[in-house]
């Protein structure tokens, strides 16, 4: 009896230290990217000597007749000269009052057949059906996305300067709940980590699905290779497979101006991991292939992509953390020292200006949105 006793602890010391060593790479590699982005960006790019055109697509639906029209009117307030940006909203299901409010504001409005209705289908659409001669580079934004009236012209320095793909600092404007302010600091921590961080160390910037820049003649030829779920995550697949670099500029902010509900969180979360894991399993095959061809930056994607969450990986941390004490409580000690390290770098990559009682209140949220979270997981795993 007492040999199957030691037998059973000597098998829990060794999943126990097994699992913590596997949890502990992830978070030393977020702890890595978070002290990296504490070094702010000091790229400034000269004055352009060329006025590039520019091809502004907003994929729409049904659902953005209440607030596209605001989101257009930002971009007819640019300093950038308007002969040298078109504004083209791709739909087949928004209201004729609404097309006509956006024709009136000299907006490009293609209507799209009724089998495209995602965003990777809409692009398509438009691509194939304007003169690929017409534009020197793709912005894709989102229909609830303002920007700044010197917008363009920031992005046309960084893409005089030799960005061939760039991501702008996506931002939540509106900031009146506390699920709002939960997916403020979220957005802010990937912008450090994921792209201030990475772009500090030699790594490309991570896409974040509005608010990017990319050379319209590769757009053009690459969009009809994204296949599944997550436009995204394939169009950076799609870049880092072959080597190009993805630029992030700080300073030029796309608002985003969504309301924001569990409920969407819920959606958005549930579309997330459904479009990661389908991306993985078509990269991972690769990986042999880019490692020993020195294309680092797409092994870090691929590695970035096989993590936890950065929701989920407190969570799995926590719960060996108050399981271990059952068995032996000092097993537990390391678990807790890790999540402190965890905390401190996502500490580290959040802005001084969310850092305030009100944040703290928000905070209290998480245990439900991990609840949420959880169910999305389990959800996206067995039923879809």
């Amino acid at each position: 009896m007492m040999e199957e006793l030691t037998s059973w602890y000597s098998t829990i010391y060794w999943i126990d230290y097994i699992l913590f060593f596997l949890l502990t790479i992830p978070v030393a590699y977020l702890t890595l990217f978070a002290l990296a982005s504490l070094k702010k960006s000091r790229i400034k790019y000269p004055q352009a000597k060329k006025k590039y055109r520019y091809a502004i697509f907003i994929p729409a639906k049904l659902s953005d007749d209440e607030v596209i029209l605001d989101s257009v009117s930002s971009f007819t307030k640019q300093t950038y000269p308007r002969e040298n940006f078109d504004i083209i909203v791709i739909t087949n299901d928004l209201k004729e009052a609404t097309i006509q409010g956006l024709k009136d504001l000299g907006v490009i409005v293609l209507e799209r057949p009724q089998g495209k209705k995602d965003r990777k289908g809409a692009l398509e659409f438009a691509l194939s059906n304007l003169d690929s001669n017409a534009f020197d580079a793709a912005i894709i934004v989102k229909p609830n996305d303002s920007v700044d009236p010197d917008y363009l012209e920031e992005i046309n320095k960084a893409f005089y300067s030799g960005g061939m793909v760039i991501q702008t600092h996506r931002r939540t404007k509106k900031i009146k709940s506390n699920i709002s302010i939960l997916s403020a600091i979220s957005e802010e921590i990937n912008n450090s980590i994921f792209r201030r961080g990475h772009v500090n160390l030699g790594f490309s910037s991570a896409l974040i699905g509005s608010g990017m820049v990319f050379n319209y003649e590769w757009l053009r030829q690459n969009i009809t290779k994204v296949k599944g779920p997550g436009l995204t995550k394939q169009l950076e697949s799609l870049l880092l497979r072959q080597g190009i670099f993805i630029e992030y500029i700080e300073t030029v902010y796309t608002y985003d101006n969504e309301k924001k509900k569990v409920s969407t969180y819920n959606k958005q979360k549930r579309d997330w991991y459904k479009s990661q894991r389908y991306t993985l399993k078509r990269a991972l095959s690769d990986f042999p292939k880019a490692l020993f061809s020195g294309n680092f930056d797409f092994c870090d994607k691929i590695f970035q992509w096989m993590i936890p969450s950065k929701i989920m990986l407190p969570v799995y941390i926590i719960l060996f953390a108050l399981l271990l004490p059952f068995v032996d409580w000092t097993l537990s000690i390391k678990w807790w020292i890790l999540f402190g390290i965890l905390i401190l770098s996502y500490s580290l990559s959040i802005p001084e200006k969310y850092i305030s009682l009100r944040s703290f209140w928000a905070l209290l949220m998480l245990p439900f949105i991990l609840i949420f979270t959880i169910f999305n997981k389990i959800y996206s795993r067995f039923f879809k």
